[in-house]
């Protein structure tokens, strides 16, 4: 299979690209697949000459023969090992404004090639997920690495007249404020903020990399809960309307990268009104429900319903609206009922930390975990129901995912949860969606394509 980009790192393959002849066959070869005669027809040369610099340019891995095509044994065929060549960074930098931009080849390679219309989608969580008109405020928090959303963003807000305001907090930024501010600073530094969030319409945090580095200073946590109270108290008073986004765009070339953020556009990529239809249809039937009843991958799992939340992406007025919306949008939140939920659990994958745990199988009583096994990790599994806490064993909540531009592979884990179709266990803290579970450490467990039967 062709790769999307293909890093030209050394100089004797800038050296073969240098070359006119070589260049437009790597053209030609990048379109499609292509024997030496064809090349030599296309290209009004002698087919001798198309076959020695075939040669170099397979020397250098910027072309390969295609074994699955064939034409009775008598031609190979060729083809380009990448569908775009870039030069290596670190090549290039001494070169500085000509220095190839890693971030507009993503971007070139998403709107061309994939047809995605970034600034539309951008326009859509401004219209028609957090709902703004023209002169309400925005505050947006960002690190780097998500800052293509957030130009995006900026960018159409302009064009809406919906006016910004941008606090960028980067890793380094983020440490520095954790282990080098003054306590009056840090102090400050979140006053300033509280007095931003209270002439705003709508608080956009997209600072992801807040969840990969840890606050150790026991007087700055006292003092951050503090502030997270005066904020909580800001946005219900004002009725603020809050989306967050937990994970992180890539800022690499690789194939993974870029199909991960393939899928994250696309998951972005929804019309919100059916998203909510869908969504809340499905939250009106399991909170009906007296006993839900999950089985498929050879689970058997029954409790009973306290709370329903719809997370559509968008703000709706249903009685189920999420107070807060987290990107890519579309999930059932589901919190049980104290001392219903019983059965055992075989799911297919879950994350603890970063870290993949494969086919867990737990056995669930009361809503608790009373045994549990897995393929790797069990030490992994043990430790964080005892660092949890005393709740650390509860089951928090219940998900289901609705949205249907969301795939199992190459998309970021903390994104996997809303796939139409995939249940999500998850074990942490569920108080503030009306449940009294107080989990230490979060942590969730999926079950793909299970059935589910209202009892």
């Amino acid at each position: 299979m062709i790769k999307k980009v293909q890093i030209v790192s050394r100089h004797s393959q800038v050296k073969e690209l240098s070359n006119d002849l070589k260049f437009e066959m790597l053209r030609q070869l990048i379109a499609s697949a292509a024997t030496c005669q064809q090349l030599a027809t296309i290209l009004n040369v002698s087919k001798q000459k198309v076959h020695y610099n075939l040669t170099q340019l397979m020397n250098e891995g910027l072309i390969r023969i295609v074994d699955e095509i064939t034409d009775n044994g008598k031609e190979k065929y060729y083809r380009a090992t990448a569908k775009n060549y870039v030069l290596d960074f670190a090549l290039g930098e001494h070169l500085g404004d000509g220095t190839i931009n890693g971030r507009g080849v993503i971007q070139n390679i998403l709107e061309s090639e994939y047809k995605l219309p970034l600034a539309v989608i951008a326009a859509r969580l401004l219209k028609d997920s957090l709902k703004l008109k023209a002169r309400q405020k925005l505050i947006i928090v960002t690190g780097k690495f998500n800052l293509p959303l957030v130009e995006k963003i900026l960018m159409e807000a302009g064009r809406l007249n919906i006016r910004t305001t941008l606090i960028y907090q980067d890793e380094e930024m983020l440490k520095a404020k954790y282990d080098e501010y003054s306590l009056a600073a840090f102090n400050a530094d979140y006053e300033h903020f509280n007095r931003l969030l209270s002439s705003h319409d709508a608080y956009l945090n997209l600072n992801g990399e807040a969840r990969h580095i840890q606050l150790k200073d026991p007087d700055k946590v006292k003092l951050r809960q503090s502030h997270f109270f005066k904020s909580n108290q800001i946005i219900q008073q004002k009725k603020l309307r809050v989306a967050m986004m937990q994970g992180l765009l890539n800022d690499t070339l690789s194939d993974r990268a870029i199909e991960s953020e393939l899928q994250f556009w696309k998951a972005l990529d929804i019309d919100y009104d059916q998203l909510s239809r869908d969504t809340l249809q499905m939250c009106e039937e399991y909170a009906a429900a007296e006993t839900l009843e999950i089985k498929g991958n050879d689970s058997d799992l029954r409790f009973s319903v306290k709370h329903v939340l719809a997370e559509t992406g968008s703000f709706t007025n249903s009685r189920f609206q999420s107070p807060v919306i987290n990107y890519p949008g579309g999930e059932v939140l589901m919190v049980p009922a104290p001392f219903t939920m019983n059965g055992m659990i075989r799911g297919d994958v879950a994350y603890a930390r970063g870290e993949k745990i494969d086919k867990p199988v737990l056995e669930i009583v009361n809503n608790e975990i009373k045994s549990f096994s897995c393929e790797n990790n069990q030490k992994l599994l043990s430790k964080i129901t005892v660092e949890g806490g005393i709740d650390g064993r509860k089951v928090a909540l219940v998900c289901m995912g609705t949205n249907t531009n969301i795939g199992l592979g190459n998309i970021d884990n903390s994104y996997t949860q809303k796939t139409r179709g995939l249940l999500s266990i998850y074990w942490g803290d569920n108080r503030a969606l009306g449940g009294n579970v107080a989990g230490g450490i979060e942590w969730s467990l999926h079950i793909e394509k299970p059935k589910i039967s209202i009892k």
